[in-house]
């Protein structure tokens, strides 16, 4: 594999708040697609999925790229990169220009087309993480592609995915530090989806349930299409955080304890060390229980808001989908079926099947990375290109 090239690979890079997690799959499709290798390394300069300190993120990236470049064999420097966190936002967007005299579209068009959208749905200092479900218009009929065509009006319809602009400044900087360049941004809860979801349950209707350690992310994916995204402040690290404070004990001991009970049933007593470690707390398994099931309720309470926010007319063929570390946890798919009255499974991805035992699920993400980058990487790569401008194009060319 040493001779393999940058063209024959898409490389997804998870910058995450626990570690950084690389993935370097074979371009193909089906079953041509081939994990070749993984990285890791644990995170530093890195809080709740944002990059707070780029100079000290950058080291750990390296770290994973470097051990993800021995696994595959491969010398890559371009990346699928996520970005994520709290404040990822999705608004949709339809705008339309007059085209004078009926020219012949240019690229020039798209380009202002795609500016116009983008000024019309981001809030100020916000920019541009992704665009997705793009449609284009002309005269009022849709068209697959616009380039070369002729008409009086050029429309578009597209879904824009944002962050602050502070939080796509820091991770450029990373990936600068780090040497490596951006082949695209791509949305976190949508690499998610691509990794997890089944093409069928794409078409019937789904909800995506990504749950990590500090937030929840829920995803509703229609006809192939993203029709909303919602970032929730609670996640699996909220129920250790809970039973550390109502047990009394360590936060390691408090994982420990919620990995091996979750949320079934426990008779008699728990002894979980004291938070000096000279001595053991008896707890009742009652209050165990109550304490990992309240928190993991508050996290399906936010799911059901947010189908409910929905306003389905009909019920959701594909269910939900759990994933994530925080889906782990024991029962956890049960408790969900009964509170939401929805058909509910974990998702997996076969490609990680063998892979990296049982952290296997922390790498769903970069897999999914690289996944989009074989299979949507081109068209998305150039609506990007296009929808650069402002401070986002001026500092992506500063920094090549």
């Amino acid at each position: 594999m040493a001779g393999t090239v940058q063209k024959d690979v898409a490389v997804g890079l998870d910058i995450g708040t626990s570690g950084i997690y690389v993935a370097v799959l074979k371009n193909g499709y089906g079953a041509k697609q081939e994990l070749l290798g993984l990285g890791y390394s644990p995170s530093v300069g890195v809080e709740k999925g944002r990059i707070v300190n780029p100079e000290e993120a950058a080291t750990a990236v390296k770290k994973a790229v470097a051990d993800a470049r021995a696994a595959a064999g491969v010398a890559f420097t371009s990346v699928y990169v996520n970005i994520d966190g709290p404040e990822l936002a999705a608004g949709p967007g339809n705008v339309k220009r007059a085209i004078a005299r009926r020219q012949v579209i240019a690229r020039r068009h798209l380009q202002e087309l795609y500016r116009h959208l983008c000024e019309t749905v981001l809030p100020a200092e916000w920019l541009v993480v992704q665009l997705v479900n793009n449609s284009f218009y002309i005269d009022g009929k849709h068209v697959d592609r616009p380039l070369g065509c002729r008409g009086r009006e050029l429309g578009m319809e597209a879904v824009v995915l944002a962050v602050p602009e502070r939080q796509m400044e820091q991770t450029l900087l990373c990936l600068r530090n780090a040497d490596l360049k951006i082949a695209q941004t791509v949305a976190g809860p949508l690499a998610i989806a691509q990794t997890v979801l089944a093409g069928v349950e794409r078409q019937l209707g789904v909800v995506c349930v990504d749950i990590g350690a500090g937030i929840t992310k829920a995803t509703f994916i229609n006809h192939g299409i993203l029709y909303r995204l919602n970032v929730f402040p609670v996640g699996g690290g909220h129920i250790t955080a809970d039973l550390a404070v109502g047990l009394h004990t360590s936060l390691k001991a408090a994982e420990r304890v919620k990995i091996d009970y979750g949320l079934g049933s426990i008779a008699g007593h728990v002894n979980v060390p004291n938070l000096s470690g000279t001595d053991c707390n008896v707890i009742s398994g009652e209050l165990v229980h109550r304490i990992i099931r309240s928190r993991s309720e508050e996290i399906l309470e936010f799911v059901k808001q947010f189908i409910k926010n929905l306003k389905l007319e009909a019920s959701l063929p594909g269910g939900i989908v759990l994933t994530g570390g925080g889906a782990l946890l024991c029962e956890l798919p049960e408790l969900a079926r009964d509170y939401l009255k929805i058909p509910v499974r974990r998702g997996y991805n076969v490609l990680l099947e063998g892979k990296a035992s049982e952290d296997a699920y922390r790498y769903t993400t970069a897999v999914g990375l690289a996944l989009w980058g074989t299979e949507h990487g081109q068209a998305n790569c150039e609506a990007m290109r296009m929808a650069e401008g402002g401070f986002v194009g001026r500092f992506k060319s500063w920094l090549r």
